[in-house]
């Protein structure tokens, strides 16, 4: 039967959408339906979606967000197109992925600089098939946390200074609740904004949040966590949940150097809440590239995480625009840091 591609999400059934991202078993939160809304609702951001149908069975799908920098001429360099979690094929159908990437390409056009296919899992053997159609390999590291062991077993694969720093919060007057509603989702972001910001990367709009709040997402596949001390809010954790896996999407927290060791049991108890619903694995998300030290991938390892290689596939469709933007977002860095560190407070 003939491979028909559909890149009109509105022609597509959602219900057999969802079904298929929640029976496929690389499915994540970021190709559900009511995920597509979210970044739609979204400023400064835009979603896509290819559906590859045989007759009437959804058989692939793949969905994308284009972000892009409010400020002209910044958002000509900084037009990026990203797949969270990559396609999805029955049957691991080489034939039905080939035909979604070549859809995104074509379809892509002048709309983003490159897109970049963020994996979920290690993808080392569709490489030639990414290849195939022009994407090149990106090494790139996560690091997730194994939570189908006992809790006496997980606590026991802490680091010293974790499990220290967890029995001292144990101490510490602070309470860990659900965010919802208008006042928290600007509280969250706030929290967000500033720690994100200080990193010198781009901050997601506060109407993404304020989407969220309102998304069947918020009741059903996302936990939305903050620690307050003494009612002020003090860190956040976003978490995203598909079946009995789960993966942290944002986090961020306004602690002192001198406070930050607060943060371990804040993390702790999101992690022991999790345990308790039945979520078997934690994706702490990114552990940047191999052979380069990086302070976050030792520190999400220290919970007792494991570090592998999951990749990304980077397809570049405007190769001057990108090495200027290579050059631009160094600078960028720098003084995103410079005015974040200096003048934002949560």
């Amino acid at each position: 039967m003939a491979l028909k591609i559909i890149s009109n999400p509105g022609l597509v059934d959602r219900k057999k959408w969802e079904a298929f991202v929640i029976e496929h078993p690389d499915g994540s939160v970021f190709q559900l339906p009511e995920m597509f809304d979210v970044h739609e609702q979204a400023r400064y951001q835009r979603p896509s979606g290819w559906f590859a149908f045989e007759g009437d069975r959804l058989v692939g799908l793949m969905v994308s967000v284009t972000f892009w920098n409010a400020i002209f001429p910044l958002s000509l360099f900084t037009r990026r197109q990203v797949v969270f979690g990559g396609p999805l094929v029955a049957d691991n159908d080489m034939g039905i992925l080939l035909a979604l990437l070549e859809s995104l390409v074509k379809d892509t056009g002048r709309k983003a600089v490159f897109s970049e296919i963020r994996n979920l899992r290690l993808g080392l053997s569709l490489k030639p098939i990414f290849e195939e159609a022009g994407f090149y390999y990106d090494s790139h590291l996560s690091v997730g946390i194994d939570m189908s062991r006992k809790s006496g077993d997980l606590w026991a694969s802490l680091a010293p200074s974790r499990r220290e720093n967890i029995q001292k919060m144990s101490a510490a007057r602070h309470t860990i609740r659900d965010m919802h509603g208008v006042e928290d989702t600007h509280k969250v972001w706030e929290i967000l904004r500033c720690y994100i910001g200080r990193k010198g990367r781009p901050v997601p709009d506060l109407s993404l949040f304020q989407a969220v709040d309102r998304s069947p997402l918020l009741h059903s596949h996302l936990r939305i966590k903050g620690m307050e001390m003494d009612g002020e809010l003090k860190a956040v954790i976003l978490v995203l949940i598909v079946k009995n896996r789960s993966i942290v999407w944002f986090d961020g927290h306004c602690l002192s150097d001198d406070e930050f060791w607060m943060y371990d049991g804040f993390l702790w108890g999101v992690i022991q809440e999790l345990q308790s619903e039945g979520i078997r694995y934690l994706d702490l998300g990114t552990g940047g590239k191999p052979g380069k030290d990086y302070f976050a991938r030792q520190y999400k390892k220290s919970y007792g995480g494991m570090i592998k290689e999951t990749g990304r596939y980077i397809y570049v469709h405007n190769w001057l625009l990108w090495g200027l933007g290579k050059v631009f977002y160094r600078w960028y860095k720098k003084t995103r840091r410079f005015i974040f560190r200096n003048y934002c407070q949560s």
